[in-house]
């Protein structure tokens, strides 16, 4: 495993003043590129006809959602039905399932019953996501679950059966194959049933603290051998280093480069890829490229995002020359600075709303404080907000009010215990 190296410039801030705060006027942006690529970005239609057509009534849904679990209410299924109806209208143009589950979550959210089975093993197949209804979610969402219980050093309780389409290396080989390129004539975008599956797989297959709750049926080196041949092999981009969705076009297949799926690449397997100088120069090539594609994020703060660039960086900053250096650590510092000012207030509290839970909002704002070391106590740590202990006490206060079943606040605890 390589080892990260922090790539931040020598500054402080004290974090118990910085609030929310506007987006810098367009005129203020500054492109600095290390080379240029080809950025194509694929024009789905359907995905703009979709939005104006359910965009408000989600974003309410949403907000009641943000609005009942920042109170400490557990809403489990409605937030599993509200992830899904979002993938549907940005992914799908399967009108009728959107409808359909809009039903769904309203009922969820008003019918008063408690939603803490959404958080245990389903008897059918043994997955964490009951109230999804798309086999994708319901494997992704299993993931962090059986982290937990291998950190517990605790077996499921189901088979996990949920692991059938994907029982061979030929099995897992075709299922990608089937992800990997959506035709735009079709109305379906699979680039996001693309990244849970590496994601997923990815987790499974490659981490070491994965290994307690596999299925002992099933042989985890091959599998894991026929998931990273279709990754080098068959997927990864020499030129860019990147992976990400391929796209057919009047016939063209046209590759994009994916901010989100290279990060679940490289992250777990702890840096140890292919064309890593690529990676490194591919990364600050897409600064201003809209996201996935990129890491802009149209002016708003999202730390999942920069948690993923920081990453990135850290994992091939040896592969970058000086000059590049530099300049990264000139635009990790303004994320940085940025993420301070609009993505958490003075009482510690993370902004929840590019989120579908609140979990994931402090879950994925620790993940980015850890990695760029903003809070932490690493020598190689240059960027640091001046009162630590009074900011992550105040983190942990409003993590506590949060349901502690939610499988994201239990893994945000386990990140702020690393800065503490």
């Amino acid at each position: 495993m390589i080892s990260p190296r922090r790539a931040l410039l020598a500054a402080t801030f004290s974090a118990a003043a910085v609030a929310l705060s506007a987006a810098p006027p367009a005129s203020a942006q500054v492109e600095i590129r290390l080379n240029k690529i080809d950025s194509y970005l694929p024009e789905l239609v359907q995905k703009k006809a979709m939005n104006r057509a359910y965009r408000d009534q989600i974003g309410k849904l949403r907000e009641e959602l943000h609005r009942r679990q920042l109170a400490g209410e557990g809403l489990a299924c409605s937030a599993q039905i509200l992830q899904e109806v979002h993938w549907l209208v940005n992914y799908t143009t399967r009108r009728a399932d959107v409808e359909r589950r809009l039903a769904d979550l309203r009922r969820s959210l008003t019918d008063g019953k408690p939603q803490d089975f959404a958080y245990r093993q389903d008897p059918r197949d043994g997955s964490f996501g009951p109230c999804f209804e798309e086999w994708i979610w319901r494997f992704a969402l299993s993931v962090d679950p059986l982290k937990e219980l291998a950190l517990k050093g605790l077996k499921p309780e189901v088979p996990l059966k949920i692991w059938a389409p994907l029982d061979t290396p030929e099995k897992i080989r075709l299922y990608m194959e089937s992800l990997l390129v959506s035709d735009l004539a079709e109305g379906r975008n699979r680039r996001k049933e693309l990244n849970m599956a590496i994601d997923a797989l990815g987790q499974l297959l490659w981490l070491d603290s994965t290994a307690s709750v596999f299925p002992a049926s099933l042989d985890r080196k091959q599998l894991a051998a026929a998931l990273t041949k279709f990754v080098d092999e068959r997927w990864q981009d020499p030129e860019t280093g990147y992976w990400g969705a391929w796209y057919r076009e009047r016939g063209q297949v046209r590759k994009t480069h994916d901010l989100s799926i290279t990060f679940h690449v490289i992250s777990y397997r702890g840096g140890d890829v292919r064309f890593r100088k690529q990676i490194a120069q591919t990364t600050f090539a897409i600064r201003h490229v809209p996201y996935p594609y990129g890491w802009d994020g149209g002016g708003l703060q999202n730390n999942h995002h920069a948690y993923d660039v920081v990453r990135i960086v850290n994992l091939t900053w040896d592969d970058l020359d000086r000059t590049q250096q530099s300049v990264a650590k000139a635009f990790l510092l303004l994320l940085t600075a940025r993420s301070l000012a609009m993505s958490i207030d003075g009482a510690g509290a993370f902004d929840v709303a590019p989120y579908s839970t609140a979990g994931e909002a402090y879950y994925f704002g620790l993940s980015f404080f850890v990695e760029a070391g903003l809070l932490g106590r690493t020598a190689t740590s240059e960027v640091k907000v001046t009162n630590t202990q009074e900011l992550t006490t105040r983190i942990g206060r409003n993590l506590e009010a949060l349901d502690p079943s939610d499988p994201w606040v239990s893994a945000a605890r386990k990140k702020l215990a690393l800065l503490r």
